[in-house]
């Protein structure tokens, strides 16, 4: 049986899952250690996808590590020089330094067209088109391959329906707490942001089909999760604690963040884009100067990704400048 699982935000949406499969889920052994499955396939649909920052204190997710990742899959890149220094294990799905299925070399060049411009194009031409879609899974290969990592997420939908873009992620297999609401709330979201953006109209819907929706019951976090699952959301948007900047803004173009990804991939600082120069440059900045031991100064304002590593340092007991 599926599940649907509509929530405001990836906040609502974490809290709901945690209580449901720990009422439901199905005890099973896995490559990676034993997991609670979900009986079926489990569909999370997103009303706000954009509000993508998850605030809950005992996740801790690394806002930064989210941000950085989903900017390197705009670049195109798949090599892991630049997402290790936000997140060591990112290390471990390497081959030769190399992610065999990163997202954004899948979505930028794989398979020999810039898939992303492919389906702006179709959905300018044709508004009422279903052939808007971007593939990850290649079929001739990943099936077949020996190394650590193929892709978990496989095929992209995207539609105009009531003049906004909507958006369905197939995933074959999901982590709920490192996957589902950790890495992909963020880096989807992110895509479709930007997709809407250069057709002009509104974000609407994001639902993620998972497959085989699971959570790894051998971590700590994870059992103390399933003891006592949160009663509150932490959803900071609802709350009004936490602001959004737009990935891109008025004549800014999906173009220009390409560029803007690939110079903060290569160590870069002068963006075109506000967000970038904003956002997510001081955020790489202050992120790497602490990981160096520096004394930095901690990004101020109500921005949601501001607002989560603030609180992330925070939590490691850190005392930084603050301006």
């Amino acid at each position: 049986m599926t599940h649907v699982l509509q929530a405001r935000n990836v906040n609502h949406a974490f809290k709901e899952a945690l209580w449901y499969i720990r009422v439901v889920g199905k005890k099973e052994e896995s490559r990676n250690g034993p997991v609670l499955v979900a009986p079926g396939p489990v569909i999370t649909e997103y009303e706000r996808p954009i509000e993508r920052v998850l605030f809950n204190p005992k996740r801790d997710a690394n806002p930064v590590f989210h941000l950085m990742e989903a900017l390197w899959m705009l670049a195109g890149d798949s090599k892991l020089e630049f997402v290790v220094q936000f997140n060591a294990r990112m290390a471990s799905y390497g081959e030769n330094g190399i992610q065999w299925g990163a997202y954004g070399k899948r979505w930028y060049i794989y398979f020999g067209k810039n898939q992303i411009v492919g389906v702006i194009n179709e959905l300018m031409k044709n508004p009422n088109s279903r052939r808007a879609v971007i593939g990850i899974w290649d079929p001739c290969l990943d099936l077949t391959h020996e190394g650590p990592d193929v892709p978990c997420n496989t095929t992209i939908y995207l539609d105009l329906r009531n003049d906004v873009l909507n958006m369905t992620v197939c995933c074959r297999s999901n982590d709920m707490l490192w996957g589902a609401y950790g890495a992909n709330a963020v880096h989807f979201s992110i895509l479709q942001e930007v997709i809407a953006h250069e057709l002009r109209v509104p974000m609407g819907v994001y639902r993620q089909f998972s497959n085989n929706f699971h959570i790894y019951t051998d971590l700590p976090m994870v059992q103390d999760f399933l003891a006592t699952p949160p009663s509150d959301p932490y959803d900071y948007y609802e709350e009004g604690r936490a602001e959004i900047m737009p990935i891109l803004y008025g004549s800014e173009t999906y173009y220009d963040l390409v560029s803007d990804c690939k110079n903060l991939v290569m160590g870069g600082s002068r963006m075109t884009t506000d967000f970038m120069n904003e956002v997510a440059v001081p955020l790489r900045n202050a992120y790497l100067e602490r990981k160096a031991g520096m004394e930095i100064v901690l990004p101020q304002g109500p921005t949601d990704w501001n607002v989560a590593f603030r609180e992330w340092v925070e939590r490691r007991g850190e005392i930084h400048v603050s301006e």
